[in-house]
């Protein structure tokens, strides 16, 4: 799964729960530290990093993390699979997942190295 989050705190708490659930994480705070764009994997990033391409380069469901509604249905409307406030607890983030079915074992890389 990789995660996009520019604010670090925020950012290694949203990793710390993802990873104790059993997800792997690529962590990074923003577009440039993407080594590899992720191929039938999850995203979750901020509204602003958002874009349909995440779908069309293989992500397979991609959440947004909203600073409000507007923003989050925004994304939506533009193809995001779902949305969920930035500010919110990690397990709401959690649980939204569990709700659409990502899994942890559905988000294994093929190979490390794509990473």
């Amino acid at each position: 799964m990789l995660l996009i989050e520019p604010d670090p705190d925020r950012r290694e708490r949203l990793a710390a729960a993802l990873r104790a659930a059993g997800f792997p994480v690529v962590a990074v705070g923003n577009l440039l530290e993407i080594a590899h764009w992720p191929a039938d994997q999850a995203v979750v990033t901020v509204s602003p990093y958002f874009t349909p391409w995440w779908r069309f380069v293989g992500a397979s469901q991609v959440v947004v993390l909203a600073d409000n509604a507007k923003a989050g249905i925004d994304a939506c409307d533009r193809g995001a699979t779902a949305w969920t406030a930035r500010d919110a607890h990690p397990d709401v983030l959690l649980s939204l997942l569990e709700t659409l079915g990502i899994r942890a074992a559905a988000c294994q890389p093929t190979a490390p190295s794509e990473w």
